[in-house]
């Protein structure tokens, strides 16, 4: 094993990795190298310090974060040592509770439930209650996962009812908790709570764990919830060795459960804590670190850091107001056409953040009109894509056979006449037998109320599955998923769909990435295949955008830098948003988002706000935000507003993506045939801004008329006739 080289360590970063044993606190700056520092210590550990690997547990909380330590620790050790346990929080607790699951009356193959399935679940569950005053089911689902994150049982919630729809809504809990079990299934936020149980009430299972976790790492401690904590504290408690990474002034997760108390309050919970301070900012340049520290200053709730870099001063902060949204927009857009002319910045260089999604259409309006590339963030995850979940359906039923929620959409998927009706019969089956939704399918051919065609037709699927499920253990994915593409015929179905060529390349990429999988593994793992899927998060899709300008929200900005960063709509009710102004705890929360995407600059820095904005169909007066009279004047260069006009455009409805061409069919789109100014479906046209497309519906008449168009540039866009002054030109 090679012997670590710590010059390549400034004094703060080798101090925090030389570290002796017991509670260790490492406060990173933003840019200070806090990855380069928790992989050192690992590699000192077992290297040095002669650590077992198996007594090495380092966890954060994205894939890719995950991913990044792994490969750094084994380039650090060469390669050949024995690799420690590095994971996400919840992948850890997934692998906790597989090899635990009978304590808790699980079966080790059971399947995570991701967002959408829980929804139906919870749906079904509040339907059959038929209660007069139910939530709806997001509702519910929302109120369950604060539950959860708290640590609370539906009869805890029960107990402390004090209304009808309290208790009504403990009551939906339980029957919910009660579907996932007879599913052998978990939800997301089950995996942190049933391991959290799974400690509490078994102290010999407690012990196995620790013994397995002696030098505990966690990264990005000030985004850990109440449940993470605890599960901090168990798993360090027999040993105490317990190093946390992390930046108060980066938390920014509060809405959905993180708790900045947890690194704030670190030396309370370990009196013998070492401190360590990371201030040496490597990103940024002195003027863009000078302009985030007058803003977090303002902040009560954190520890003192003093950020210092060697790099140079660098060119001022640019702050332009716009008269309106869209001068806004324009700016950015033609700011950013001007940089990558002049080579300045390459596109893919240039990130745009902006606080709510709202905010981002007359951007990429902007973007389409200057011919600049861009790439928005946050869309459906691959994993989220109906042929994807089609297929993962298969996946999940082959490896846990009591999944009715993946063998509901599987009997459907293609479309094979079992209907509704006959997985109704299917769950009657189930529950007078006692077996499970697909042993019911198997047994439909004995059943004189299901057609011979429906009973051949699950008889065969459910012969063929059988096969795949015997097999499934010794398989490598790929080719498990290649002979239920074949026993399916799904691609042969996709075929028959208008848009049947896009979702072939998707399940090309699906049959890409299990191969992908299988090569870092022996076969036989689908149960960690499925897991990645599903655990998969927005930030672990961030790939290589090259050429491309990258949109997204600010809250998605965390772990990344850019050469060049713009921040959209610097104004008060929108950034600090409108639902801080009631709580100075809000209010520093907005302050910490504000900062986080501010030292995600490294070179460049613009801070853009309007006079005047229109979002969600009002236009108000805007006012500077606080945060933009926080900075130095100093540091910044002010521009004027340049109004100007734009044809008017509506937003699409159902989140329809502006940002791509996509090919609709005819099904998605207003029925209305014939439109004014003599338009016509499939009239090839001319729109200054975003160029060539096909009118594809047309609806109302004269001041009325609407069109819908599929630009080639700008994706489908529906157009207030009169305003949009199309030229009607020859097909090519």
């Amino acid at each position: 094993m090679p012997s670590l080289n710590l010059e390549e360590l400034n004094p703060a970063q080798r101090d925090a990795v030389l570290a002796g044993d017991g509670p260790i606190l490492i406060l990173a700056g933003a840019g200070s190298g806090k990855t380069r520092v928790i992989t050192y210590r690992i590699a000192y550990l077992l290297g040095e310090r002669n650590v077992a690997p198996h007594e090495i547990l380092a966890v954060t909380f994205t894939n890719k974060a995950a991913g990044e330590m792994r490969e750094r620790v084994g380039a650090l050790l060469g390669g050949s040592a024995e690799a420690p346990w590095i994971s996400t929080f919840h992948s850890a607790c997934a692998r906790i509770l597989r090899h635990e699951a009978r304590v808790l009356g699980y079966q080790p193959g059971f399947s995570i439930l991701d967002d959408g399935d829980s929804l139906s679940v919870i749906r079904a569950v509040i339907h059959e209650a038929a209660l007069a005053d139910s939530p709806t089911p997001e509702l519910a689902r929302a109120r369950i996962e604060q539950a959860k994150s708290e640590a609370l049982s539906p009869e805890e919630i029960a107990a402390r009812a004090e209304s009808g729809p309290q208790s009504t809504f403990a009551h939906i809990y339980r029957l919910y908790q009660e579907r996932l079990r007879a599913m052998n299934a978990m939800d997301f936020n089950d995996l942190l709570l049933l391991t959290y149980r799974l400690f509490s009430e078994n102290p010999d299972v407690l012990e196995r764990w620790q013994r397995r976790a002696v030098h505990l790492l966690v990264d990005e401690y000030q985004d850990t919830n109440h449940l993470q904590y605890l599960l901090v504290r168990m798993l360090s408690a027999r040993s105490g060795n317990i190093a946390v990474v992390g930046d108060e002034d980066q938390s920014i997760y509060r809405w959905r459960g993180a708790d900045i108390r947890n690194i704030l309050d670190f030396e309370r919970d370990f009196p013998n804590a070492q401190i360590f301070k990371l201030e040496q900012n490597y990103r940024s340049t002195r003027t863009i670190l000078a302009a985030a520290g007058g803003v977090i200053r303002n902040n009560r709730e954190r520890k003192e850091k003093n950020l210092w870099t060697e790099n140079g001063d660098g060119e001022k902060i640019t702050c332009y107001t716009g008269m309106t949204e869209r001068d806004e927009a324009d700016y950015i857009a033609r700011e950013i056409a001007n940089l990558i002319q002049s080579g300045k910045a390459r596109a893919a260089d240039v990130v745009v953040f902006y606080r709510v999604n709202a905010q981002s259409r007359v951007i990429e309006e902007a973007l389409v009109r200057r011919r600049v590339p861009y790439y928005v963030v946050g869309g459906m995850r691959f994993y989220e894509l109906r042929e994807v979940k089609d297929l993962l359906s298969y996946l999940r039923v082959i490896a846990n056979p009591a999944d009715a929620i993946s063998l509901e959409r599987m009997v459907g998927a293609p479309p094979r006449g079992i209907g509704a009706k006959t997985v109704e019969l299917m769950k009657q089956i189930a529950a007078r037998e006692g077996i499970s939704m697909f042993e019911a399918m198997g047994r439909l051919e004995t059943e004189s109320r299901v057609a011979l065609r429906t009973a051949k037709q699950a008889g065969a699927l459910y012969g063929w599955m059988r096969e795949l499920i015997a097999a499934a253990p010794e398989a490598a994915v790929r080719s498990i998923l290649d002979r239920v593409i074949e026993r399916s015929g799904y691609l042969e179905y996709l075929d028959g769909l208008p848009d049947g060529i896009a979702r072939r390349q998707n399940v090309a990429e699906m049959l890409a990435a299990a191969s992908a999988f299988d090569a870092e593994r022996a076969a036989g793992g689908l149960l960690e295949f499925l897991e990645r899927a599903a655990l998969v998060s927005d930030s672990d899709q961030l790939g290589s955008q090259d050429g491309r300008v990258t949109l997204m929200t600010l809250h998605t900005s965390k772990g990344l830098e850019y050469p060049v960063v713009f921040i959209a709509g610097m104004e008060e009710g929108l950034f600090p948003h409108m639902r801080s102004r009631e709580s100075d705890d809000d209010i520093e929360e907005e302050r910490r988002l504000c900062y986080v995407g501010m030292t995600r600059a490294r070179r460049l820095l613009y801070l853009t706000n309007t006079v005047s904005r229109e979002l969600y169909g009002q236009r108000s007066e805007a006012r500077p935000s606080r945060f933009l009279r926080e900075i130095d004047p100093e540091l910044m260069r002010r521009i004027s507003p340049e109004p100007h006009s734009t044809p008017f455009i509506r937003p699409l409805p159902n989140g329809t993506p502006s940002g791509s061409y996509v090919d609709l069919s005819d099904s998605q789109l207003p029925q209305e045939e014939l439109g004014g100014d003599g338009l016509r479906v499939g009239t090839h046209v001319l729109h200054q801004t975003f160029g060539r497309g096909v009118v594809r519906r047309c609806e109302g008449r004269g001041d009325n008329a609407k069109v819908w168009v599929n630009f080639e540039r700008g994706g489908v866009k529906l157009l207030v006739l009169k305003f949009a002054n199309l030229q009607p030109i020859a097909e090519r």
